[in-house]
Order: C-alpha cells, then sequence, then structure tokens
C-alpha cells in the first residue's frame, strides 16, 4: 500500500491557528529572557515608527497614489507585529526576571501593553474583512494606535533596557572604549550615547537577519527599517546639535563625529530609496527577500564600519573584521567571490573572441564551479540572473546565437563584479588585475 508523507503544517498557511496555538507558532527557542525583552523593544519601537513615519520613508513617491491605492498592506503588518509582540510576551511571562540590563519592568506594565496588542489585534483583524482601506482609514488607524502605544508605561521601559542593551552588546573594544584616558569627561558621554544608539541599530539589524536565515515573512521588517530610520535621524540630530557647540573643530572626535552623521545618512539613502521604497505593494516573495537581504546587508555592513572608526581614535590600526567576527566572515566570502567572477569574466571573453571547443569547456566547466559555492555568496537578486545566463549557455553550446548570448553575458558580468567590488567589506582590499 502506497503512503503519503504528510507535509508539515504553517501558520497561516491551511491550518489555521487561534488563541495559544497562534502564540505558540511564534515562539522561538528557548534563550535568555532579556534577549527576548530586547526583541521587544525593537518591534514597538519599529511599530510607534512604522505608524508615524512609514509614508514619509517607505511609501509611494507619487501622492496621488499615495492617497487612491488600497491600504491592506499596511494593516496586514500592523497584524503580523501584534502576532509577533503576542509571541514575546508569552515568552517573557514565563519567567519570573523583573530586571532586565538594570531596568525593572513590573508585570503590570508587560500585561497593559498585552492587553493593548489584544484588543487592536481584534479591530485589526475585523477591518482586514473589508474589501478594501483606504488611505483615511489607514491615516485614522496609524493616529489612534500611535497615541495608545507611545502612552503605555511599558514603551519608555524598554526604551531604557535598549539603552543599556544597546553598550552592552557591543564588542568589547567598543564597550571600553569611553573609559580610554585619551578622551574628557565630556567626549567619553557624548561617545557612550553614539555607540549606545549605534549598538541600538545593529540589534534591530539583528532582527531582520534572523527573519531571513528562517525566511520568515519579510514584509513584517518594514516595521523595523523604519525604526532603524527614525533610529539614525534622532542620532545625527543629537550629533548636529553636540557638533555646533563643539570649541576644537580640529579635534579628531569632532571629525569623527561629522563623519559618521554624513556615512549613516548615505547608507540610509542607498537602502531605502533603492531597495525598500514601494516593497508593501510587491507581490512576488522572491523580488522582496531580494531587496530586504540588500538593504540589510548595505546597513549592517555600514554601521559596523561606523563603529570601527571610533576605535580607530584610540588605535589606528583596527581593522573592521578585528572588532566585528561576522565582517571577516564576510570579507572572505567577498574575496572569493570576487576571485572567482574574475575568472569567470576572463573565461567567458575568451570565447566570446574565440569559440573554440577547448576555450567553451573551460568556460562551462569555470561555471559549474560557481555555481556550486561561490554563488551563494551573491545577493539573491544577482543570482536568478546570473543562472539564467548559465542555463542559456548550455541550451546554446552548439548553436550560432551563442557568441552574441556570450556578448550580454560579458556586459552583465562588467557590471556584476564592479556591484561586488563596491561592498564596504572590501573596501581596504582593492583589486589589482584589470576588469
Amino acid at each position: 500500500m502506497q503512503t503519503t508523507k504528510e507535509e508539515p503544517t504553517t501558520p497561516f498557511a491551511e491550518t489555521v491557528y487561534t488563541g495559544d496555538a497562534l502564540v505558540s507558532a511564534y515562539l522561538p527557542e528557548p534563550r535568555p529572557v532579556e534577549d527576548a525583552v530586547v526583541e521587544l523593544w525593537i518591534w514597538v519601537q519599529g511599530l510607534s515608527s512604522f505608524l508615524s513615519s512609514y509614508d514619509r520613508v517607505l511609501g509611494d513617491s507619487e501622492k496621488p497614489v499615495a492617497v487612491t491605492r488600497d491600504r491592506r498592506g499596511e494593516f496586514h503588518i500592523t497584524m503580523e507585529v501584534f502576532v509577533r509582540l503576542s509571541g514575546l510576551l508569552a515568552e517573557i511571562a514565563n519567567s519570573d526576571q523583573r530586571n532586565f540590563y538594570g531596568v525593572t519592568i513590573e508585570r503590570r506594565a508587560f500585561s497593559e501593553l498585552s492587553a493593548f496588542i489584544q484588543d487592536h489585534s481584534v479591530l485589526n483583524t475585523a477591518l482586514l474583512k473589508g474589501d478594501s482601506l483606504s488611505y483615511y482609514e489607514w491615516r485614522s488607524w496609524r493616529k489612534l494606535l500611535r497615541e495608545k502605544l507611545n502612552g503605555l508605561a511599558a514603551v519608555e521601559l524598554l526604551e531604557d533596557v535598549a539603552a543599556e542593551a544597546g553598550l552592552q552588546k557591543l564588542p568589547e573594544q567598543l564597550r571600553t572604549l569611553s573609559a580610554d584616558p585619551a578622551f574628557s569627561a565630556e567626549d567619553r558621554s557624548t561617545i557612550i550615547w553614539v555607540t549606545s544608539r549605534l549598538g541600538r541599530i545593529l540589534l534591530s539589524l539583528g532582527a531582520i537577519s534572523r527573519m531571513l536565515k528562517k525566511d520568515d515573512p519579510l514584509k513584517p521588517t518594514m516595521a523595523i527599517f523604519c525604526g532603524i530610520h527614525d533610529q539614525v535621524r534622532t542620532m545625527n540630530r543629537r550629533i548636529g546639535d553636540t557638533l555646533t557647540r563643539w570649541k576644537d573643530e580640529e579635534a579628531e572626535l569632532y571629525g569623527m563625529l561629522d563623519g559618521a552623521s554624513y556615512m549613516a545618512s548615505l547608507e540610509l539613502k542607498k537602502a531605502y530609496n533603492q531597495e525598500l521604497a514601494g516593497i508593501v505593494m510587491l507581490r512576488s516573495a522572491l523580488v522582496v527577500y531580494a531587496r530586504v537581504e540588500t538593504a540589510y546587508a548595505l546597513l549592517n555592513d555600514g554601521f559596523q564600519e561606523i563603529l570601527t572608526g571610533f576605535v580607530r581614535l584610540v588605535r589606528p590600526e583596527v581593522a573592521v573584521g578585528d572588532v566585528f567576527a561576522e565582517f571577516q566572515h564576510k570579507l572572505a566570502e567577498s574575496l572569493m567571490l570576487r576571485n572567482h567572477l574574475h575568472q569567470v569574466v576572463t573565461a567567458v571573453r575568451n570565447a566570446e573572441e574565440d569559440p573554440t571547443p577547448e576555450n567553451v569547456a573551460t568556460l562551462q566547466a569555470i561555471l559549474s564551479a560557481f555555481l556550486k559555492e561561490p554563488i551563494e555568496y551573491l545577493y539573491y537578486k544577482d543570482r536568478e540572473a546570473f543562472e539564467r545566463f548559465c542555463e542559456e549557455i548550455t541550451a546554446s553550446i552548439d548553436g550560432k546565437e551563442l557568441v552574441p548570448l556570450l556578448h550580454r553575458f560579458s556586459a552583465y558580468l562588467e557590471t556584476l563584479f564592479r556591484q561586488v567590488s563596491m561592498r564596504a567589506v572590501l573596501a581596504d582590499h582593492p583589486f589589482e588585475a584589470s576588469i
């Protein structure tokens, strides 16, 4: 008798989860409760920012479209955030701990937040039953939620937890930086505040990284990205106020702060304007994944570079990989990818100029080796195009269209090679061979 293997169910697929089962589906593996509280802050802060700045930061670039299109996508995101917050609160409720990074949060504050989520989840679900939701309904909804959310005691307490966690979760070289005798008391206070804020940004990016690795639905990350955007703006305003009062504009710390503010703004523009704008309206999960992955990489590498700049104030020889171990890992992967891409470019050009059986066979072998491992180090958005070219080359290996195809592939590879070479991890590792 033939048996059929039953496919595992997932939340919101064929099985409908409600109540405790819905919350359990989102409960992560056991971990220190402090980590759950930090993640709770990430989503609470993200939700607040999403409600206040989404339309300005990630919404439609054309105002008429922003007013006329259906806003169900935004309501789905607030619902997803509610579900994640419910799971985190259930996780925290299983612990008797009430002190987190030196901040005491009583059970009553968590209960108040839980009641807010429960009440508005019901309303959110009811609103989503309609055929469409207009801009005016979205405007009223976000105003209602934000006013009530910001009035909760837990919100301010979670901010205090995040400020301390942002420092303690940093690498040791950054945690101890403010104690260096090279800095005055005023300088130390500034360094502590800025590195804490940058540490909180990295914590938020860490939550996005985990969602990418787990292949979770990624549109809810728009709330976290809005939160990161607001954190950077807050940091830059504080830096601007500090620099206007600075007495010695030739000081190294002055230049570091000015550069950090500029770099942070630049990274935001690259990630938000090029990758994240309008993402809520996209239907393809593959495109959403590709854009979120690229935006995450741009921001994470950029902010790690900024933080390392502060360490270089006292240790100029330090590299980013010396401070952040993951950066060293990315460097090794990117160096391998760049070298292999150069081999592919060379083989494609040789086959295009002289399509002999030997050159074509060499190209096939190099492409086959690239598809086994180095392609995994490309951003997802580039893998599909590369694989499609490989498939077309295999299908046209003996045809007249091979040379024109190799010409198009060569042009694409030159652009791809330049993009890979511009990665932040390769900034101090220029490629010597010509391309």
